[in-house]
């Protein structure tokens, strides 16, 4: 669990992700991003989802499923 419910709902977690996704992108030659979220963690994926991940499969690890999501280098960075 990440911070405290009070701060939910205010963008921190999207700015904190496109934060990351534009360092990421803008200095290093990575070509996309993957990530893997519980299959119940509604939360989370819009979250994702929100920030340009698109669900691309799914995986389970014991009793665990996960959903598999990516993003892609996008065509332009926000800073060039």
């Amino acid at each position: 669990m990440i911070g405290e419910r009070d701060y939910w709902n205010c963008g921190y977690g999207t700015d904190a992700i496109l934060a990351t996704l534009n360092h990421f992108f803008s200095q290093t030659r990575l070509k996309r991003v993957h990530l893997k979220t519980l299959n119940w963690n509604i939360r989370a994926q819009k979250c994702f989802q929100k920030c340009g991940f698109f669900p691309c499969g799914q995986v389970t690890y014991g009793d665990y499923t996960f959903i598999l999501m990516e993003v892609q280098r996008p065509t332009k960075l926000k800073d060039e």
